[in-house]
């Protein structure tokens, strides 16, 4: 059975995920009870997939890799400008590989943030 990708973000009603300045301080205001499913969601995956900037500003936000315990990727333009031990850095076509990720044994792949395009 071939591994679903999931797009699973939050959203403002205006279709953006960050404000123009890339800050996301306005999900400090989310409403519902505990974490609105997103430990249920992370068990059902274990592959991560950032692009560059996401995973820069993952960097800021965390101290510590939030994603340690799942295969991850980032795509870049400068995988050679990076060093993470958490991280595969890909200079790829992104649907290409990731129809080649969805091809071998695992749970789904996380696509976790947006394209900067």
């Amino acid at each position: 059975m071939e591994r679903k990708t999931v797009l699973y973000i939050a959203v403002s009603l205006d279709g953006m995920i960050a404000k123009e300045d890339g800050s996301i301080d306005w999900l400090d205001e989310f409403e519902g009870e505990g974490d609105n499913g997103y430990s249920d969601f992370y068990q059902q995956v274990d592959t991560v997939i950032l692009g560059r900037s996401t995973y820069e500003h993952v960097k800021v936000l965390t101290p510590v890799f939030p994603y340690q315990d799942k295969t991850c990727y980032v795509f870049t333009g400068s995988p050679d400008s990076y060093q993470d031990e958490h991280v595969t850095f890909i200079n790829k076509g992104a649907r290409a590989f990731t129809a080649r990720l969805k091809q071998e044994k695992g749970s789904n792949i996380w696509i976790a943030g947006g394209a900067d395009r």
